[in-house]
């Protein structure tokens, strides 16, 4: 009896159904798969991921060490150095009494020093007591000096005596006058000095200053004193001793 291809292929695949649940009843029981533990899945990852990082550092080429250099040291160019304006600050002046100059221009007068002749340093003088100072000086000088000359006050106290007086004489060249001045003392005790200085009839000073110095005070008086008796002794006449001659004593015989 012929089949046809169509129930052939249906009884085909009906035993190969057959076959396949037949096989499937005689296979061993498959076993359950245990529940992975959570902690055993992490270590097993972090074991992964180090072993990958090992041998990606190892496929890495090493690094070589390069030589550390040095810093060298550099001379930098030298700045110019700003220098700072300093600001001037004034200067203090001192206030001083400023003598008269000896001479303005060159003035062919002349002038030496020669002595004291009257009050010498230091003389005490009592209060308000007047009294005459007297100097020696020289002209050395190529002019003669002129009774219009005069004696100019140059520094110190005039103790009492008028600011310029006139010389009053004539002194030719190499020639030796005396000057006087009447001084009064002060009457306060102290130490006084007067300054005095030539000028001539321009009044132009010349030659160096003179002064008088007196200590103003009480001099102690003399007090008298007598000179002691001197003892008058009477020359004696040294008289010599007689010497009496022994005399024998006659005693009589009996």
């Amino acid at each position: 009896m012929k089949m046809n291809f169509k129930n052939y292929s249906k009884l085909f695949l009906m035993l190969s159904l057959g076959v396949i649940i037949i096989i499937s009843g005689c296979a061993a029981p498959t076993p359950m798969e245990p529940t992975p533990d959570a902690n055993m899945i992490f270590t097993q990852a972090a074991q992964t991921v180090q072993a990958q990082l090992t041998r990606t550092a190892l496929a890495m080429p090493t690094a070589t060490p390069t030589a550390t250099l040095e810093p060298t040291a550099t001379e930098l160019p030298v700045e110019p150095t700003a220098t700072s304006e300093v600001a001037e600050q004034p200067t203090s002046v001192s206030t001083t009494v400023t003598n008269p100059t000896l001479s303005t221009a060159p003035n062919p007068n002349k002038m030496e020093f020669i002595a004291d002749v009257t009050i010498p340093d230091d003389t005490v003088i009592a209060a308000g007591t007047k009294f005459i100072k007297t100097w020696k000086v020289k002209n050395v000088g190529s002019t003669t000096w002129t009774e219009n000359y005069k004696i100019r006050h140059w520094a110190g106290d005039r103790l009492g005596a008028a600011s310029v007086i006139l010389l009053g004489q004539e002194a030719a060249p190499n020639q030796e006058i005396e000057i006087s001045i009447e001084f009064t003392a002060p009457l306060t005790q102290g130490e006084y000095m007067s300054m005095w200085i030539l000028s001539d009839k321009d009044e132009a000073n010349f030659g160096v200053p003179f002064y008088v110095k007196i200590v103003v005070g009480n001099p102690a008086t003399a007090t008298p004193t007598t000179a002691p008796a001197t003892a008058t002794t009477a020359p004696t006449t040294a008289v010599p001793a007689t010497t009496e001659a022994p005399t024998a004593t006659v005693t009589p015989t009996p």
